[in-house]
């Protein structure tokens, strides 16, 4: 009786354990179609992902936008025309630019010959953006976290161009002053982190990054 019995446990727990297999098989199973099906589906989608292809024939046309009139309203606020002073002095330019004047002069000018941001001459013979629409309008996403059509009214830039302006900006930033302004500190530069902070509050604080807005 002792052996059958032992016979039947030995038996539910090679029936126990041989379940555990195939359920784990079947398992295994199900998730690789489960990702195979995500893959075709990231597939499709990326395939389906409409790109900037410029005029094409059986596209909307574009918008009649005033680039004249939003590089006015730009330099008429900010920098002054026909000798007149600017409407917005230098306190408000940096509360809306996160930035002074003159670190935004020297973006623009270390920008403004790429060829993303040079003012073109479209097909027709119109002079298209000038550089100072497309990095004030960067700036003012990357500045209020707007979205890419907000300003368009303002600096009169379409949300395409607009969005890839702001891309091409920060790249630009990262890749031309990254080992001057993200160097890994010294040891010296590290105590006065700490020592400054301490002061401000907060001992044992390297660095922060805070909400600007």
């Amino acid at each position: 009786m002792e052996a059958a019995e032992t016979g039947l446990s030995s038996a539910a727990s090679f029936l126990a354990e041989d379940d555990g297999a195939v359920v784990f098989a079947a398992v295994q199973a199900h998730m690789g179609l489960l990702l195979l099906i995500r893959r075709l589906s990231r597939a499709t989608r990326a395939r389906r992902c409409r790109h900037y292809r410029g005029s094409v024939p059986g596209r909307r046309p574009n918008k009649r936008r005033d680039f004249a009139a939003g590089l006015f309203n730009i330099q008429r606020d900010y920098f002054g025309v026909n000798a007149e002073p600017p409407t917005l002095d230098d306190r408000d330019f940096e509360m809306r630019f996160r930035v002074p004047r003159s670190v935004f002069g020297r973006i623009y000018l270390a920008v403004k010959d790429e060829p993303f941001f040079q003012q073109r001459i479209n097909a027709t013979g119109r002079l298209q953006a000038h550089p100072l629409q497309k990095v004030v309008a960067a700036f003012r996403v990357i500045a209020y976290g707007e979205a890419a059509d907000r300003s368009d009214e303002y600096v009169r830039l379409s949300r395409s161009t607009l969005a890839q302006a702001t891309k091409l900006l920060l790249e630009f930033i990262v890749r031309r002053w990254e080992t001057t302004y993200l160097p890994c500190p010294n040891q010296l530069e590290r105590k006065k982190m700490m020592e400054r902070n301490a002061v401000r509050g907060f001992p044992g604080c390297m660095g922060s990054l805070d909400c600007t807005h």
